[in-house]
């Protein structure tokens, strides 16, 4: 079982030199570490002293990751927001994620602070951002033990509590939704920056959600500010093996100072009861396009009074999938019918993920007129259009449709490798179970219309064997199910995908894809 060596800083704010200084010197006093993770804020003011690590006048020691802006003035220093190399051996992360080590070491992370709004921001995050990160690291674990590492900007809601030797005198910004991460997470280690102090917790016992397995102790170590002048403790080094390859004995052997698990209530259900975040609306966001906010408020208040609220009213006008709409973005149009049309999907997963819409406004499959049926059906079928087209490229579609926070029907179309067509169904299955949802699968002649009556929603798939599967949705849904299942390490393994935030393109790119799909799709297209 090979160890592996790291070094965590906290708030660099711009003290390049005197970081890299330090580990050169760790380095050749106690070997070389494997990998140098920065949390809290890296940039200072500006980014002016990372130019000669730019230039190659000064090197980077090892391989640093570091995280992302904690606010909007150092939003600009970041050249792309979704993560990149800022220079060699240095990577900005991301906003949030799960990244995988080449030695094999599991290391989830999010940037910035928790948003005190609704408002959607690169240095803030949300309950979407952490249920993303939250997803990405049970997807395929059928035996989840937890993560290596955790790392984020900010401190966990209540992580003090039950640490009787805690001697740091401060109340810090604790986040609610990281305090929720890490009970699902349960990593290994969780290090923090912000609050310009040491702290290292006495290690936690994780709770156990079937109340009988044992579970490992989480490490919890806040790093003060590199190079403060009061002298607290900016740099841990410490060495560990991948929590996979870790024995049972081992993983579970306690510590005498080991506490119980400080997160209580609410943080440690499986999923989250919070307001959801209301991003734009364009051809990858299948939210609602009227999440009313005041108004919702008035018709609960209205259904306590027993008057019956009126479901939403919609106009092509006002539609962002609405063909006649002025908002459609109509470079990413493929192929027009009488009733439906084809287009490349914003933020897809791979270039070739394109959506099957309705011309006009129709809220979900289950609610399709016949004639507008039968014409979108010519896009799925077996012997049709899409099919023809991606066997050609030795690859099968998978069809799936969520009517949850939604208004005109998408049909997102993920092409898949030939060769990964056999585990879909069973991907889908388990990854439904981790999340507690009931996948039923319907009979191959079953039309939703049976199943689905107007206004019930739903997550429904259509997988390249015929089997489809459905849930009807009662409470909350994770809103990128089935992105995540196609993005998991069975199928695509691309968990870095399988938000469509974090797959934007310019307009200049979206036009080339979609001008490309059209040319090649063109001998397949049955409009022409």
């Amino acid at each position: 079982m090979n160890k592996v060596k790291v070094l965590v800083c906290g708030d660099v704010e711009g003290k390049f030199q005197t970081l890299f200084s330090r580990v050169e010197n760790i380095n050749k006093g106690h070997g070389v570490f494997d990998l140098l993770l920065c949390v809290g804020n890296f940039f200072g003011d500006t980014d002016e002293g990372l130019e000669p690590y730019r230039n190659g006048k000064l090197t980077v020691p090892i391989p640093t990751y570091i995280l992302g802006p904690c606010s909007a003035v150092q939003v600009a220093l970041y050249p792309h927001i979704s993560g990149c190399e800022l220079c060699p051996n240095l990577t900005y992360l991301g906003k949030r994620g799960l990244f995988t080590s080449s030695s094999g070491l599991k290391l989830a992370y999010v940037s910035g602070i928790e948003a005190e709004s609704d408002t959607l921001s690169h240095h803030t995050f949300t309950d979407k951002d952490i249920e993303s990160v939250k997803n990405a690291c049970l997807r395929g674990q059928t035996n989840f033990r937890g993560v290596d590492i955790l790392i984020t900007s900010s401190w966990p809601k209540d992580i003090m509590l039950g640490d009787k030797g805690c001697s740091v005198q401060i109340e810090p910004n604790g986040s609610w939704l990281l305090s929720w991460l890490a009970a699902q997470v349960k990593p290994h280690y969780h290090f923090s920056g912000q609050e310009g102090v040491y702290f290292e917790r006495a290690p936690y016992r994780n709770h156990s959600f079937s109340g009988s397995t044992p579970e490992h102790a989480t490490r919890f170590i806040a790093l003060a500010k590199v190079g403060n002048t009061l002298k607290h403790k900016w740099l841990y080094a410490f060495s560990l093996a991948p929590i996979d390859q870790m024995s049972t004995t081992h993983l579970y052997q306690e510590t005498t100072d080991q506490t119980d698990c400080p997160y209580t209530g609410k943080m440690l259900h499986p999923s989250l009861s919070m307001k959801q975040v209301r991003p734009s609306q364009f051809f990858y966001d299948m939210d609602s396009l009227t999440d009313e906010g005041n108004q919702r408020k008035k018709a609960r208040k209205d259904n306590k009074q027993q008057h019956k609220r009126q479901p939403p009213k919609f106009d092509q006008e006002s539609c962002w999938f609405c063909l006649a709409s002025a908002t459609v973005e109509k470079h990413l149009v493929i192929s027009v019918g009488s009733e439906s049309y084809l287009a490349l999907a914003k933020g897809g997963m791979v270039p070739d993920h394109v959506l099957i819409l309705p011309v006009g406004h129709h809220q979900s499959l289950s609610t399709l007129p016949d004639a507008v049926e039968e014409e979108i059906e010519k896009y799925p079928l077996r012997t049709s259009a899409l099919k023809k087209y991606f066997k050609k490229q030795h690859k099968v579609p998978v069809f799936f449709e969520r009517n949850y926070k939604t208004s005109h029907l998408q049909i997102q179309t993920v092409p898949i490798p030939h060769n990964m067509a056999g585990r879909l169904k069973r991907v889908f299955q388990e990854n439904a179970e981790q999340d507690g949802l009931q996948l039923d699968e319907l009979p191959h002649h079953t039309k939703l219309s049976q199943v689905a009556p107007p206004r019930t929603p739903y997550f429904y798939v259509e997988l390249p064997s015929g089997d489809k599967l459905y849930h009807r949705v009662a409470n909350n849904f994770p809103l990128q199910f089935g992105r995540e299942v196609l993005a998991s390490e069975e199928l695509l393994d691309m968990a870095d995908r399988a938000d469509w935030r974090d797959c934007k393109a310019t307009k200049e790119k979206e036009t080339e894809l979609a001008k490309a799909f059209r040319c090649a799709f063109e001998p397949f297209d049955f409009t022409l």
